[in-house]
């Protein structure tokens, strides 16, 4: 008998959780061939009108009449029709039915509707910040506050990023048309290049930004940031631009309006910055910056200015390690090119490929030496089998599903073939002991050149403040009358130097 009784519960259980899902999508409870499903907006802003329709009806008598009934949740009176309009009067979540009868048999379905009077988009790629972030779209539903989250969690890279974001950006483009703010909250300005790209491509984001408040939520130096991203501005053209830290977000969502944001951001002390079309002026001690920003508003990646405005911070390193520490290297441009080239490739990736073209060199050197071939012929062929080897590196990169990747970073792979070319000379002129041991030196002054320009903050501080060029051209001359000791000299003659002051 108890057996009997649990196994009525169990069965009563199961299927009122099947009705509950039979609700939600839509179907029939007393027939699977009688079903709707509401065609509708998911948000919408109070006191507008909204139209529901019904979409997809599945009758069981084609040709006998059908009734519908509306519930709007909100206590007023149902409505009754295949379309009808309807206005919520309050912010908050509401949940619409639809009543569909045809003869003794009836489906409900239910359709969730969240009312708003304020709307927001943020588009973030902080994954670490994803708790927080949804803490903050309840907390702003409470308020009546609509956060239409972008998002980009799962890309790995800041290019990657801006993909995936300038992607789902455009899909939800009805959403950005709608909202009164647009909060930017990504590492390494991926969501501002996001829409610079957009801008620049496609003229009716630009329509849709045009007079609206962007907020750049950031913990970098508001100053600098806001020097790099006057160019955005000028590109998106939007009313303004708010940068300001992350703990203001909940006074955006307290705020108003975006006027009164920016009043409390004033009186309570906080740290912001907004650029506007005022904020930008030409002078003598930022003709650089002037010069960048113009180029990027003319549509050069900043990706590509920020490589360009790096090489003389790394050579000027590479000068220092040279002049001032004694180490030795493969010349200033072949160490110059092998750093770019792990900015491009990413350092794994670079020392891997560099390995492989250097060892690919001294094999075929030693293969080609049994032949007595003249000096130029012998390094064209090394290139041409180091060429080969990165064919059969792309193959296989192909082969792994990999060869979008691979694709991206052929031509600084083709700018490191030439370090076959270094390699072999340095062979036949110095030994395979001299030549690996230059080599390894070489490694490591590129290594810690590429850790110090893929340092963001200096990225940040270059792309700010590009006159810095100018203070490496002084650092450079000052370098070129040094003429004392080397540190590796003072320490491999350090007892010849006791040795004289005792005397």
């Amino acid at each position: 008998m108890i057996k009997q009784i649990i196994k009525i519960l169990l069965i009563g259980f199961i299927l009122s959780i099947v009705m509950t899902a039979q609700l939600a999508q839509g179907v029939s409870l007393s027939d699977p061939q009688f079903s709707v499903t509401i065609a509708a907006n998911d948000i919408v802003e109070a006191g507008k009108n909204i139209i529901f329709d019904i979409s997809s009806p599945q009758l069981l008598y084609p040709d006998e009449p059908v009734t519908y009934s509306w519930d709007f949740g909100d206590k007023s009176p149902f409505e009754k029709g295949e379309e009808v309009v309807h206005s919520f009067k309050d912010t908050g979540s509401y949940q619409v039915t639809l009543t569909m009868k045809q003869r003794d048999k009836d489906t409900i379905v239910i359709h969730n509707v969240f009312v708003y009077s304020k709307l927001m988009a943020l588009l973030t790629d902080i994954s670490d910040q994803k708790e927080t972030i949804q803490s903050l779209v309840e907390e702003a539903k409470d308020n009546g506050i609509f956060i239409k989250v972008i998002d980009s969690y799962d890309s790995t890279t800041a290019f990657i990023s801006e993909e995936a974001l300038a992607k789902k950006t455009v899909e939800e483009k009805n959403i950005l048309g709608s909202a009164e703010n647009i909060i930017l909250w990504t590492s390494r300005g991926s969501g501002i290049n996001s829409l610079t790209r957009l801008v620049q491509e496609r003229p009716e984001i630009k329509e849709i930004l045009k007079g609206k408040s962007l907020i750049v939520i950031s913990e970098k130096n508001l100053t600098t940031l806001g020097r790099i991203m006057q160019s955005n501005f000028n590109i998106i053209e939007p009313q303004q631009i708010i940068l300001t830290r992350q703990h203001q977000l909940r006074n955006l969502i307290a705020s108003a309006s975006t006027k009164d944001f920016i009043i409390s951001l004033s009186k309570g002390g906080a740290q912001y910055s907004i650029i506007n079309a005022e904020s930008s002026h030409i002078g003598l001690w930022n003709a650089i910056s002037s010069l960048v920003n113009y180029m990027i508003t003319k549509g050069i990646p900043s990706n590509t200015i920020v490589l360009l405005l790096m090489l003389p911070l790394i050579v000027t390193l590479i000068t220092f390690i040279k002049q001032v520490i004694g180490f030795g290297t493969f010349g200033l441009y072949s160490t110059s090119i092998i750093t770019l080239s792990f900015l491009a490739l990413g350092i794994n990736a670079g020392l891997a490929i560099l390995a492989v073209i250097i060892i690919t060199g001294a094999l075929f050197r030693k293969v080609l030496d049994r032949f007595h071939l003249l000096h130029h012929p012998r390094l064209a062929i090394i290139l041409c089998s180091s060429t080969l080897v990165i064919l059969g590196l792309l193959a296989f990169g192909a082969w792994l599903n990999v060869s979008q990747i691979a694709s991206i970073a052929v031509f600084p792979i083709l700018v490191m073939t030439t370090m076959a070319e270094k390699f072999a000379n340095a062979l036949s002129g110095r030994g395979y002991k001299a030549t690996i041991f230059l080599m390894t030196e070489t490694m490591a002054v590129s290594i810690l050149c590429y850790e110090l320009v893929e340092w963001e903050y200096m990225q940040t501080l270059m792309l700010a403040y590009p006159e810095l060029i100018l203070l490496l051209l002084l650092i450079n001359v000052l370098l070129s009358r040094w003429t004392g000791l080397r540190l590796t000299e003072i320490f491999r003659f350090r007892e010849v130097m006791k040795h004289a002051e005792e005397e």
